[in-house]
């Protein structure tokens, strides 16, 4: 096994990626072809990005907690990875177990033999088991399949709710049927001697409607129960049967988030499908009624409608404004309550608690701020629909009373469509509300079932592609676990484009969606109309180059520059090489440079790419400004002319060198 040192403390994850890579392919690959593809933080790759990179060349990784006892006498004969504690942080080595010992092959410092005493010292209880994808692909593949056709809702529990809805519906018919018929015969005979009737039946038939909602009620309290467990439930099987660090792969919002999405995906599978489509039934039904008796209830109905839905428009427009918000301050109050409660059980430090504490209460206080302003513009959406429905429901009789003299209509007739006119204004109130709240539990879905189906095994018959004439993002939407960056963005970039955004609004986080970097929605990022996830990954990455501002390019060679360019240019970038003080034909890993050196070097490494799709995030953000109209004016021209380039700067004055341009902050209504 062929070791790659590490040169900096948190990149033990590329150096165990490359020896992998060159153990079981022969290929040499560089660390920065590495780098570029992953984001690394300060602690390292997590086990999660350590596995997603491996994948893509080709190599499962599969992680399990296990003792010191259990790896001891574990039968293993391949090379496995550990993950030992070093300096206080995870550290991937590869090791092979001997007949009593453990060969550690440490990209800090080289290889070296330990005891089981010796390692127990520094064992983190975690492995990670290797194999080629090709290899393990067969054995799990048609259990993949088996579990991504998962199917969640349950038809005899949506039937039966139905059903119960459709009953409660009937036995308000029968009251109303019977209280007409008896309304008619004391209008006709009048005689007044039936009052006694209509009164008990109107009680028995109240009394019997209200247990029957009673009953629905209990009835979509057990079947969201019921959906909340099984979904919980197949959550922790799959996290079972893989034996993987499931939830250590995700950051701690997304973990947080789960309750949510199950809880979203509960209400929705266990009363929402079931009251929509009840709800949609119902109000057809009660609109012909009404219809048959007069074309001018039509009107009214059609005034109730617009109304209602202005209404929820205006709910739906305030929530998304405020809900990702109340989200972020809920995930903060959540934060500081693990964090205390760890406080209280490991430690003590009287002015740490009172910063805790503190933390804690101005949290809680703007949660409630929010919370008070959002629930204030609801109540008065609210309540200004109660008035201009019943307004409506008024106009109602009044407008009937009118037909009523024209001898047009019954008098039983105008109060039973009152009354039908109520029901109608709760029905739609159901099925608008549902329409409008359809988004929120779509995306749940979609991110429970990512975090079901999060694992290695690739797709069958995956794309080769060659460099694409468009980029197009459709509805496209992404959650960082704090608030929402996108929301049904739809954008088509083409080659040669300057992206334009204030800083925070999302710039970052769309390169790293189009490379990948980050978990990405199903069907939102196409290349020339093919999906990412179909696209192969193999030949993704030999596409897709992305650089930021602290990306480093040690394998660049002038000699290659020398071949890539003509002579003429090549003096204009040597003279610029000069004023930044960098010295030409030099090794570049025995120099030590500045941000600005170091992103010009990493430009000039681009110069030699040819058909690759560049992203390139502020790559001259520390170059002075008259150096950088240079650049932009000699450098990019050659690198546009041979690559589908996308750039962003800070310096929105250099989206004159680019002939398409795109405002974030106008797509994104900021």
């Amino acid at each position: 096994m062929k070791i790659y040192y590490q040169e900096n403390d948190n990149d033990c994850g590329i150096s165990v990626t490359r020896s992998l890579i060159q153990h079981f392919f022969k290929k040499e690959i560089t660390r920065t072809e590495i780098f570029n593809q992953v984001n690394i933080s300060s602690e390292g790759l997590s086990i999660f990005e350590l596995e997603g990179i491996n994948k893509k060349y080709g190599i499962h990784l599969e992680t399990y907690q296990i003792t010191m006892q259990e790896l001891i006498k574990l039968s293993i004969k391949n090379f496995f990875l550990l993950i030992i504690l070093k300096d206080g942080r995870e550290h991937f080595v590869i090791s092979k177990k001997t007949l009593k010992n453990f060969v550690i092959y440490d990209s800090a410092i080289g290889k070296v033999k330990l005891t089981p005493l010796e390692l127990s010292q520094i064992f983190s209880g975690k492995i990670l088991l290797i194999e080629r994808v090709e290899d393990w692909k067969d054995e799990k593949e048609k259990i993949y399949h088996k579990e991504k056709e998962i199917f969640l809702l349950d038809f005899p529990k949506l039937c039966a709710s139905i059903s119960i809805e459709l009953i409660t519906f009937v036995f308000l018919l029968i009251s109303f049927a019977i209280n007409k018929f008896i309304f008619e015969d004391v209008i006709q005979s009048n005689y007044w001697g039936n009052i006694a009737g209509i009164i008990f039946w109107a009680a028995l038939l109240i009394f019997t409607w209200t247990t029957a909602e009673y009953l629905k009620d209990i009835f979509y309290l057990r079947n969201k129960q019921w959906y909340f467990k099984k979904l919980y439930q197949l959550l922790f099987e799959n996290l079972e049967n893989k034996k993987n660090f499931f939830f250590s792969k995700l950051n701690k919002n997304q973990f947080l988030m789960t309750h949510q999405y199950i809880k979203n995906l509960s209400l929705f599978y266990g009363e929402i499908i079931s009251l929509l489509i009840s709800s949609l039934l119902i109000t057809l039904f009660l609109f012909f009624y009404l219809i048959s008796l007069g074309t001018w209830i039509f009107c009214i109905i059609l005034i109730m409608a617009l109304i209602k839905l202005g209404h929820f428009y205006c709910a739906y427009k305030l929530d998304s404004r405020k809900l990702s918000e109340i989200w972020k301050n809920d995930l903060n109050i959540q934060k500081l309550f693990f964090t205390i409660n760890h406080f209280c059980k490991n430690e003590w430090n009287y002015n740490k608690f009172i910063f805790l504490n503190k933390s804690l209460k101005d949290e809680l206080l703007h949660h409630n701020l929010i919370d008070k302003e959002l629930s204030t513009h609801k109540i008065m959406l609210s309540k200004l629909n109660f008035f201009f429905n019943y307004s409506l429901n008024i106009a109602i009789y009044l407008i009937g009373c009118y037909f009523y003299f024209q001898n047009n209509i019954s008098p039983t007739n105008i109060i039973l469509a009152g009354i039908i006119f109520h029901q109608l204004n709760g029905s739609l109130d159901k099925s608008i509300s549902t329409s409008f709240s359809w988004n929120k539990y779509i995306s749940s879905l979609k991110n429970y079932k990512e975090l079901l189906f999060n694992d290695n095994i690739p797709k069958n018959k995956k794309l080769k592609i060659s460099l694409p004439k468009f980029i197009e993002l459709k509805n496209l939407n992404y959650h960082n676990g704090k608030k929402d960056i996108f929301t049904n963005l739809n954008l088509t970039i083409y080659p040669n484009t300057f992206l334009i955004g204030s800083s925070g609004i999302g710039k970052s986080t769309l390169y790293k969606l189009i490379s990948a970097k980050l978990q990405l929605p199903e069907n939102s990022i196409f290349f020339d109309n093919i999906e990412i996830s179909d696209i192969s990954e193999k030949s993704f990455n030999q596409l897709i180059v992305y650089q930021n501002n602290q990306t480093i390019s040690e394998e660049f060679q002038w000699e290659k520059l020398y071949e890539s360019i003509n002579s003429e240019i090549l003096d204009e970038i040597l003279e610029l090489a000069k004023e930044l003080n960098i010295p030409i034909g030099k090794n570049i890993k025995e120099q030590k440079f500045s941000d600005g050196q170091r992103q010009f070097i990493n430009l000039l490494n681009l110069l030699s790419l040819e058909k690759k799709v560049l992203l390139l995030d502020e790559v001259t953000s520390h170059i002075n400004k008259r150096i950088k109209s240079k650049i932009y004016k000699t450098i990019f021209p050659i690198i546009s002319s041979r690559n589908f380039l996308v750039c962003c700067e800070h310096d929105s004055d250099l989206k004159n060198f680019f002939p398409n341009q795109i405002n974030l902050d106008n797509l994104l209504n900021i």
